[in-house]
């Protein structure tokens, strides 16, 4: 479901959907799922998930449902730790969790109630598919024509578990399958798997497909006999699968994409299969439809640049150049992996001991690539040429939207054409011409959902460190109320305090626990700093010398108000003024 549906539902059911999901999970068996946690103590630490580093300073306290880690500072409950993990606004994390929980997210309507219980019954149908095709590809005889498919294409027994691959021979052997184990024939042909009574997939190599997270939505199956039409065969969409919003191999690959900063984008599933076995571990697949702006928002999750490695063939360069241009609308950086050779496509290339570390280094940006096309091998000498190069590159050049860098792409062509830059004018589209543009509506962001003033980095030392003695120490808040004036605080260190005093209040820990995520950024952290590991000191001596401290603090920034105001007042010659602000000294000092 896209994350903008939630800007029409109202906000209670969510915030018991909320409730519901931090009842019945665990945030340390979430993190667990994840990250490799030891006890140390009252904590459970590891390396951080959102940044490298070699020792651990990722911490879970498991009592009060809270995580934080000292190198990189960032912290949050289970749901900013979903968040971040998987790159989503809050309600998708919400979802997610629901799911994970078995909370029933609210609908709109009893429709969309039905066809989310649909879609539920087709991701566990999809499920056990994945298992018996599975089981029938690697253990029985009946599986030995996609064994050999799988051979002839240089995969092995470890890649092809990791993509989860099956064989489904002829004849309605799944479907008899769910009979005995009582499964709705209804629902498998809902999901695409049984087509009146008999099996959807015959004779074929099935490839599930999966989301990011490693949910199988649908499924492809590729023919192994060689009279067959229909070389590939998809399941159709479904509640759970629309193939425009789907990359294939995005759940495997997307680690490697971040760490090495780039993801690269494949036509076919099998490109990408090669393109694993071979140690491309970063490689997705559109799965042969045009690149939708959903797709790219998804990689977008990831990484800012993506590599374009399409066929070898017409079809191929024309798709790049659709490639390139949705992603400018997405703000991606692009670059174009040419295939040297005779190499149809990447799986070929990598079979044939192609060296992809040269290619990838050698691989032009993908406005360069375009421009590069578009000039060709036309000469500047030839008046017919060099005018058929200007046409074709201000073609190209209109496209950039950037000015700056639509310049800087001119030059360079000349100097490619060998002409002299200023030669090249560079002509811009007629008026009217439409562009693409981005999406205009937003999902929406947890940092809408932020209620009270919002806290930059401003705190004060004095008032952070009070502020995490309450996290831990909240019994103390009498005695800090006791003996704090409130004057004493202004701006960010006043907000902060009294976020602090009214949750407490309302049900101490357990309260701040439960709305610690709605609290300003720089406040959340410092106390989950603070459950992470709590000031060295909290007792009451510590408390009341951080009172003083703030009270001192206080006098201080009143007197070099008043000192300021006198000298405005003396230069205006506002005798009144200067007598109050002399009485108002003498009294601030005791003087009086």
């Amino acid at each position: 479901m896209h994350p903008g549906y939630f800007l029409a539902v109202s906000l209670q059911p969510l915030e018991d959907v909320r409730d519901q999901v931090r009842a019945r999970l665990n945030l340390l068996d979430v993190i667990q799922q994840h990250v490799r946690l030891r006890k140390a103590g009252r904590e459970w630490v590891g390396l951080c998930p959102f940044h490298d580093e070699k020792t651990p300073s990722f911490s879970v306290n498991e009592q009060l449902q809270s995580w934080y880690c000292f190198g990189c500072q960032r912290g949050g409950d289970v749901f900013k730790f979903v968040e971040l993990r998987e790159k989503v606004t809050f309600p998708e994390a919400l979802r997610i969790l629901a799911e994970m929980a078995g909370v029933e997210m609210p609908e709109r309507s009893g429709h969309d109630q039905a066809r989310t219980r649909l879609k539920r019954r087709i991701l566990e149908l999809n499920s056990l598919a994945v298992q018996y095709y599975e089981y029938v590809l690697h253990t029985t005889p009946a599986g030995e024509a996609g064994r050999t498919l799988l051979e002839k294409r240089g995969v092995g027994e470890h890649m092809a578990r990791r993509f989860g691959l099956g064989y489904a021979p002829g004849g309605a052997n799944f479907a008899s399958y769910l009979a005995r184990r009582q499964r709705s024939l209804a629902d498998a042909e809902a999901a695409g798997l049984v087509r009146r009574g008999q099996d959807f997939f015959q004779h074929r190599l099935v490839v599930p497909i999966r989301d990011e997270r490693g949910q199988t939505l649908a499924f492809t199956g590729r023919t192994v006999l060689s009279d067959e039409v229909r070389k590939y065969v998809n399941t159709p969409e479904t509640p759970a699968y629309f193939k425009g919003r789907v990359l294939f191999a995005l759940d495997l690959a997307r680690a490697e994409i971040e760490r090495l900063g780039h993801a690269v984008l494949m036509e076919g599933q099998f490109d990408v299969i090669v393109a694993h076995q071979f140690g491309v571990g970063n490689a997705v697949a559109s799965s042969g439809t045009a690149l939708t702006e959903e797709q790219l928002n998804l990689l977008k999750r990831f990484t800012d640049q993506v590599v374009l490695s399409f066929d070898n063939d017409a079809a191929g360069r024309a798709a790049a150049s659709r490639a390139i241009e949705a992603a400018q609308a997405q703000s991606l950086r692009t670059r174009v992996l040419r295939l040297p050779g005779d190499a149809k496509d990447p799986d070929e290339f990598l079979r044939a001991g192609g060296s992809w570390d040269s290619v990838l280094k050698a691989a032009p940006t993908g406005w360069e690539y375009l421009l590069r096309e578009a000039i060709g091998d036309r000469s500047a000498t030839t008046p017919s040429d060099l005018e058929l190069a200007l046409r074709d590159g201000n073609a190209v050049l209109a496209r950039i939207d950037d000015p700056a860098m639509r310049d800087q792409y001119r030059q360079e062509a000349a100097l490619w054409l060998g002409i002299d830059e200023r030669l090249w004018v560079y002509q811009p589209p007629k008026r009217g011409a439409t562009r693409p543009q981005p999406a205009a509506n937003q999902a929406p962001t947890r940092e809408n959902r932020l209620d009270g003033q919002a806290v930059g980095k401003k705190l004060s030392r004095t008032l952070g460190y009070l502020v995490q003695v309450l996290a831990v120490r909240p019994e103390v808040l009498e005695r800090i109320r006791a003996t704090l004036n409130l004057a004493d605080l202004e701006g960010d260190d006043r907000v902060a305090y009294l976020h602090m005093v009214e949750t407490l209040q309302r049900g101490g820990l357990e309260a701040l626990g439960r709305e610690l995520t709605g609290f300003p950024p720089e406040l959340e952290g410092l106390v989950r700093k603070a459950w992470a590991a709590p000031p060295p000191s909290v007792s009451d001596d510590v408390v009341d010398d951080v009172v003083r401290r703030i009270a001192r603090s206080a006098r201080a920034r009143r007197k070099r108000g008043i000192i300021a105001g006198l000298a405005e007042a003396e230069r205006l010659g506002d005798r009144e003024r200067v007598a109050a602000l002399e009485a108002e000294w003498r009294q601030l000092n005791g003087w009086t």
